[in-house]
């Protein structure tokens, strides 16, 4: 029972974090000593997160929210989703269970050769920035219209629900791609891109649909994908490498609200991947990723990243010399991980120069390395 009490303690602790608004603070706290407080509060989150996911199945146990208790009469209202249709002059808002044939209609006006449908995590919404940014940086590179779920209805609220309907939404949406490539769409040319929570429902709708299609979807982009709840379950209850031809993951908050481990054919770790310069909350290294993918849409060199043992090989400039692209450029190539630095603030993207590790790191940090690096 006090583990369970542990577990419900750090739960909430994550749910606070989570409310917190580092706008408000950051400005407020020089960035030196931001550097020296998020070094030290880096390990504690990662510490909380760790007991919250380790035991998350005993806790949705608990409030009666697992798979298998709630297929079935207990499932959510799937058609309460919507599908959102933007282009550079409007936005059309439609129902999922309309969507295949009004996306037709609509594409047949403002159709590009690639399928974009972003999904976005935990307490986000098409309204909101993640969507905006990489909306406005796809339309700005002149693709004609991009799509977006929006599943705010479902996964607003109680994270550990949240985590368990993502499997009903992800086949809802595979279905929806199986539909709409019944209506001529290459799946080739279909990419997914799901920050958070919205990358694990992109990996269960490339479940879906290779199910009911026999193919696989062209492309997905996992946003650094949610960690809690999905690090210490089975591959196939969350998002991994053969829900589509190509996966390509980013890694910001990895061990945190993001998941450490790698997930795709190519894992990309900014900054080493757990927390990014400048954020001081966990909330801004999680977001961070959308925003980086963003600059990648129109800026595709930005982003140069080399594959690496880990970061520790990166900071030493022990890496593979071969330059590969970090976002909407990123192509299939040798599979691993990939680190890079970025800059503090937009532009983010360094271009080669974060291929070579600049030491700007607290000074907390550094004095760990070094007797890292003395003991080892």
């Amino acid at each position: 029972m006090y583990g369970l009490w542990q577990t419900l303690v750090a739960w909430a602790v994550l749910a606070v974090t989570y409310a917190q608004s580092p706008r408000e603070l950051i400005g407020a706290v020089g960035t030196g000593i931001q550097k020296e407080i998020a070094a030290v509060k880096q390990p504690v989150d990662e510490s909380i997160a760790y007991v919250g996911s380790t035991q998350c199945e005993n806790v949705k146990k608990l409030f009666g929210v697992t798979y298998e208790q709630l297929a079935g009469e207990q499932e959510p209202d799937l058609n309460a989703l919507t599908i959102v249709f933007k282009t550079r002059y409007e936005t059309t808002v439609m129902n999922i269970t309309e969507a295949p044939a009004r996306l037709r209609q609509a594409r047949s006006s403002h159709a590009d050769d690639k399928f974009i449908l972003y999904v976005h995590g935990f307490t986000d919404d098409p309204t909101k920035d993640s969507f905006a940014n990489i909306s406005q940086s796809f339309l700005e590179k002149g693709y004609a219209s991009v799509v977006a779920v929006d599943g705010s209805s479902l996964i607003k609220w109680l994270y550990i629900r949240a985590t368990t309907y993502i499997q009903f939404m992800g086949r809802k949406l595979g279905e929806v791609l199986a539909s709409v490539v019944y209506d001529g769409i290459d799946p080739a040319n279909i990419h997914l891109i799901g920050h958070s929570l919205g990358a694990h429902i992109s990996g269960f709708a490339g479940k879906t649909f290779r199910k009911l299609t026999g193919k696989l979807i062209g492309r997905l982009t996992a946003l650094d994908p949610a960690g809690p709840c999905f690090t210490h379950v089975e591959p196939g209850m969350r998002l991994k490498k053969d829900d589509a031809r190509f996966v390509d993951v980013v890694h910001t908050d990895a061990g945190v609200y993001g998941i450490k481990e790698p997930l795709g054919h190519m894992d990309f770790y900014p900054n080493s991947g757990q927390k990014q310069p400048n954020c001081l909350f966990q909330t801004c290294s999680h977001s961070r990723a959308w925003l980086l993918f963003g600059e990648s849409v129109l800026r595709p060199d930005a982003f140069q990243a080399v594959l690496c043992k880990d970061w520790e090989q990166f900071r030493q400039r022990k890496c593979d010399k071969e330059i590969v692209y970090m976002g909407y450029a990123a192509k299939p190539g040798r599979p691993g991980n990939y680190y890079l630095q970025t800059g503090e603030e937009y532009p983010y993207g360094r271009g080669a120069n974060g291929t070579r590790f600049v030491n700007n790191e607290a000074i907390i940090t550094n004095i760990g390395n070094g007797i890292g690096n003395l003991l080892g």
